[in-house]
C-alpha cells in the first residue's frame, strides 16, 4: 500500500494502545485487589469505556457511506447468514444457555488471538513468524480457564499479590522507557505485541471469576480496537476537512461518539444486570444476558470480512488509513 513507515500516529501513542497496552492491566488489578469494595462499580465502569466502546466501535464501518455497495455485494455473508446464525444461537439458549456461553467464549477468544497475531504483524508489514507463540499459549490457557477458572490462585495471595504487581510495573516501566528513547526497529514492538498477545488469557489461570479474569486480560485487546478504529474514523474523514480540530468537531464525529457511548451504556447495563447468577446448585440465565452476547457473536463473526485486508475494497477503505503516511 505504499507506507512511508509503520507508525500509526507515533511511536510512544503505539507502544501504549497497540504493541504494549499492558498498563490496562495492571492498574485494573491494582484497583481490584486492593479497593475490593468497589469490584462492581470498577466491574460496570471497565465494561461501559472499553468492553461495549469496543464492540460499538464495529458498527462505524457501517457509518461511512463508501462501505455501503460493498455490504450490498456481501448481503449474504453480512447479513443474512449471520442473521439465520444468530438466531439459531437465540434458539439454543432456551435448551441449554451454558452451551451457548462456552460457544461465545471460544468465539471471543478464537477472534482476540486473531487480532494479537494480525497486530504483532503490522511493524514488519505482514511479514511475521510470530502466529504459533501466541496461538498456542491462548489456546492452552483458555482450555484450562474454563475447565478450572484460577487453578493457580492459591500462588497469589494478598501478601504477594502488591509485590508481584510492583515488579511487573517496574518491568513495564523499563520496557517503555527502552521504547520511548532507545531506537530498537520494529522487531522490538514485535516482540512486544506478541508479549501482550500471550498475556491476554494468562490471567484466567489466576483469578478464579472468569468475568473479571477475562476483562484484566482481554481489556487490553479492547484498547487496540478501540484505537486503530478510531484512528480509521479520525483519518478517513480529515480527507473532507482542512484540519484536525475540524475533523473533530464535525457532525459526522459527534454522530459516531453519540452512537459508541448510547450502544455502550444499553449493553453494558444489559449484561452487568442480565449475567448469569447462581442460586444454591442452580444458575439462574436471564434474557437480559442474551441480548449483548448475540451482539458481540456478531462482532466477532462480522470482523473477519471488514478486516479483510485480501479484499480490495477492505485494503482501501480501511487498510489504506491504518498506517501514518
Amino acid at each position: 500500500m505504499g507506507y512511508k513507515n509503520t507508525n500509526l500516529i507515533n511511536n510512544p501513542s503505539d507502544i501504549l494502545f497497540i504493541y504494549f497496552p499492558f498498563w490496562f492491566s495492571l492498574i485494573y488489578l491494582l484497583l481490584l485487589l486492593n479497593l475490593p469494595y468497589l469490584g462492581s462499580i470498577l466491574f460496570f465502569i471497565i465494561l461501559f469505556l472499553f468492553a461495549e466502546t469496543h464492540f460499538a466501535s464495529t458498527w462505524l464501518f457501517f457509518f461511512d457511506r463508501q462501505n455501503w455497495q460493498w455490504v450490498n455485494a456481501n448481503l449474504y455473508h453480512v447479513q443474512i447468514l449471520p442473521l439465520f446464525l444468530l438466531l439459531s444461537i437465540a434458539g439454543l439458549w432456551f435448551f441449554n444457555p451454558n452451551v451457548v456461553l462456552i460457544f461465545h467464549y471460544l468465539a471471543s477468544g478464537w477472534h482476540v488471538t486473531r487480532q494479537s497475531v494480525a497486530i504483532s504483524k503490522l511493524p514488519n508489514k505482514g511479514r511475521s513468524r510470530s502466529s504459533i507463540y501466541i496461538y498456542l499459549p491462548s489456546l492452552i490457557f483458555i482450555a484450562i480457564g474454563l475447565y478450572q477458572p484460577g487453578i493457580l490462585s492459591d500462588y497469589l495471595t494478598r501478601s504477594n499479590i502488591n509485590i508481584v504487581i510492583s515488579f511487573l510495573f517496574l518491568l513495564y516501566f523499563i520496557l517503555i522507557y527502552s521504547s520511548f528513547y532507545i531506537h530498537h526497529g520494529n522487531k522490538f514492538k514485535s516482540i512486544l505485541s506478541v508479549i501482550t498477545g500471550i498475556f491476554i488469557y494468562l490471567p484466567i489461570l489466576f483469578i478464579d471469576d472468569l468475568a473479571i479474569a477475562t476483562a484484566v486480560g482481554v481489556g487490553m485487546h479492547w484498547i487496540q480496537y478501540i484505537y486503530l478504529v478510531w484512528i480509521i474514523n479520525i483519518r478517513k474523514l480529515s480527507t473532507k476537512f482542512k484540519s484536525l480540530n475540524q475533523t473533530l468537531k464535525s457532525s459526522a464525529i459527534l454522530r459516531r461518539i453519540g452512537f459508541v457511548i448510547t450502544y455502550s451504556l444499553i449493553m453494558t447495563t444489559l449484561t452487568f444486570f442480565g449475567m448469569p447468577k447462581k442460586l444454591g446448585e442452580e444458575v439462574n440465565y436471564s434474557l437480559l444476558y442474551l441480548i449483548p452476547i448475540l451482539f458481540q457473536l456478531y462482532h466477532f463473526y462480522i470482523d473477519a470480512y471488514i478486516w479483510k485486508f485480501s479484499d480490495s475494497h477492505i485494503r482501501s477503505s480501511v487498510g489504506a488509513y491504518i498506517t501514518r503516511v
